[in-house]
């Protein structure tokens, strides 16, 4: 997910929604504003994360960090957060550095600057983690590609084949002296050959320029029509028919 938009914070409601927006960057996808009310100071919630969000003009002191931590402390098993666009004093910091709480201060674009070390840990925590998501993604999609491209030349070789198989057969049937008998192919054969060919080449196609392999249960259906198509074709003209 990328990172919230700039935006101007002139208002306690645009703090409190630009908060819950990073919040949502951080991985905490269903945080959302309280709308006030009486929630122990909460002003945005998530399932795994709450925070605390100032729009004053003064630095955010102790009494209101620990309020937070006496409210929920580390036994709800959440993420603690709070937010100030004027800082925090050394006591609340030092504070929440003991019990582990993320001190952000927000700037008039709505951009955050970790304040004390929980935060500084917690970013680089995430940032490790969305490091090692996309990492996984790449390898996902290089696997694919290669699979891919695996597919593509084994069924490039094996059109090859096909060709070289029909060549041969063409000039087996060919005959210079009187007497011997021609074979000629059925139409069907070289209808039913061509279609499968087809239908083969467009699978590689379409594969390759999506980069997936598609649902299982079409890639099989697909593959395995194209198969059955191209080995009754070649069975058709094998069999053929004799002109004397």
């Amino acid at each position: 997910m990328t990172e919230p938009s700039p935006q101007a914070i002139d208002s306690w409601e645009r703090a409190e929604l630009n908060a819950a927006a990073w919040m949502r960057h951080w991985g905490f996808s269903d945080a959302r504003v309280t709308n006030g009310g009486a929630d122990s100071g909460v002003d945005v919630r998530s399932h795994g994360a709450l925070a605390q969000v100032k729009y004053e003009a003064v630095q955010v002191g102790r009494p209101v960090v620990q309020r937070l931590f006496g409210a929920w402390g580390r036994s709800a098993e959440k993420a603690l957060f709070v937010f100030s666009g004027a800082g925090f004093s050394s006591h609340a910091v030092k504070y929440a550095n003991d019990v582990d709480i993320c001190l952000f201060k927000y700037t008039l674009t709505g951009s955050m600057n970790a304040e004390n070390r929980a935060a500084r840990a917690f970013l680089q925590r995430f940032e490790a983690q969305r490091v090692a998501v996309e990492q996984q993604r790449l390898a996902v999609r290089a696997d694919a590609e290669h699979e891919t491209a695996a597919q593509a030349r084994m069924l490039a070789q094996f059109a090859t084949g096909l060709r070289a198989l029909e060549a041969k057969r063409v000039s087996a049937g060919v005959s210079t002296r009187a007497g011997v008998s021609t074979r000629k192919a059925t139409p069907q054969g070289r209808v039913r050959l061509g279609c499968g060919i087809a239908l083969l080449l467009a699978w590689v196609c379409m594969a390759v320029a999506l980069q997936s392999l598609g649902d299982v249960v079409v890639r099989t259906v697909w593959i395995g029509l194209s198969i059955v198509l191209i080995v009754s074709g070649i069975a058709a003209l094998s069999r053929g028919t004799v002109e004397d």
